[in-house]
């Protein structure tokens, strides 16, 4: 499944990218690492957060976001560092460090604010239909209105 982080590459990143790791981390599940087993444990709220919203709420609405990387069936929770996470990696990455940050008690808002804009580019660019509002421009009302006799801005009927 191209595009997918697994859980290693996310954790690790996010780790790297706070600056509480200096190499890449070795293991995630399992770890005796309390910063890596937190991340683990955060990374069930970043997906409660990115399911309500799409295109994960139209494309994972089962909630189900872990892939098996072997079989690519989907799966109830985490089990291997290799497991695939379903949503886009640095929107993942993102939110890792968001949510390590704020229960950390530490200044969190860049990182929200990253991990919001993401979120919500990806969600316009899933719903970017485009309508063309002044297809039908000149239908007789002098602001081009497509309803035609419609309630203007001012508030007036023509």
């Amino acid at each position: 499944m191209p595009g997918l982080v697994s859980v290693i590459q996310a954790v690790s990143a996010a780790s790297q990218e706070i600056g509480i790791s200096q190499k890449p981390v070795a293991s995630v599940v399992g770890s005796n690492d309390q910063d890596i087993a937190q991340m683990l444990a955060l990374l069930d709220v970043v997906a409660d957060e990115v399911l309500l919203e799409e295109p994960y709420k139209t494309t994972l609405g089962d909630g189900f976001y872990i892939v098996d990387p072997t079989t690519g069936d989907f799966k109830q929770a985490v089990t291997a560092d290799s497991d695939l996470i379903a949503f886009d990696r640095r929107l993942t990455i993102d939110g890792l460090k968001y949510r390590f940050l704020k229960a950390k008690g530490l200044e969190f808002g860049e990182e929200l604010r990253d991990f919001e804009t993401r979120l919500n580019k990806l969600g316009a660019r899933a719903n970017g239909r485009v309508l063309d509002l002044d297809a039908a421009a000149g239908c007789g009302d002098r602001w081009g209105s497509p309803w035609g006799n419609i309630a203007t801005p001012g508030g007036r009927v023509q």
